[in-house]
């Protein structure tokens, strides 16, 4: 109780986070609700509520990812195959995130490619970096990204699935 409470005061001086930051503490990513002197709780994408003990966050990494601003990076991911056209696929995940209603248009966006072992194939990943203009559409604009680039490769997932199928 003692370590829960100096926790709880350590952060309320040292404020590495405030009430509507979203943040990653231990396995738990969600939106600060509160602050105590025994626990810190948040609210996560499942609309679950964590209390997280102020001594396990004392002594966890603690991730912000907005720290007080509206804004905050969202990272969607989406794998295709190898063979696919990067440039196509970068210019294409460009302007899906560019005509977003979700979109803080004052921060980069950025298309990355990864290669990526997923079962016995590897695979091109594709991640997605751009920011929100609320926090609270960073679930909205990650499954937009994700629905629309899957729609628009859906050829590519087929021909995959039907390599896959004849191995």
């Amino acid at each position: 109780l003692l370590k829960n409470i100096f926790g709880g005061i350590i952060i309320i001086f040292d404020k590495p986070f405030q009430i509507g930051d979203k943040v990653q503490i231990g396995n738990y990513y969600g939106e600060i609700v509160g602050v105590g002197l025994r626990s810190t709780r948040l609210v996560t994408s499942d609309d679950n509520l964590v209390s997280v003990p102020n001594s396990d966050v004392m002594n966890m990494p603690v991730s912000n990812a907005n720290s007080g601003e509206e804004n905050c990076q969202v990272v969607t991911e989406i794998y295709l195959p190898l063979s696919c056209d990067i440039n196509r696929v970068r210019n294409f995940a460009m302007e899906t995130a560019q005509v977003s209603k979700h979109i803080y248009l004052n921060k980069p966006i950025a298309v990355l490619f990864f290669q990526e072992k997923i079962g016995h194939k590897v695979m091109l990943k594709v991640k997605v970096k751009a920011y929100v203009n609320d926090i609270r559409n960073e679930f909205a604009f990650k499954s937009e990204v994700t629905e629309v680039l899957t729609k628009e490769f859906a050829d590519m997932y087929q021909n995959l699935v039907n390599t896959d199928n004849l191995n």
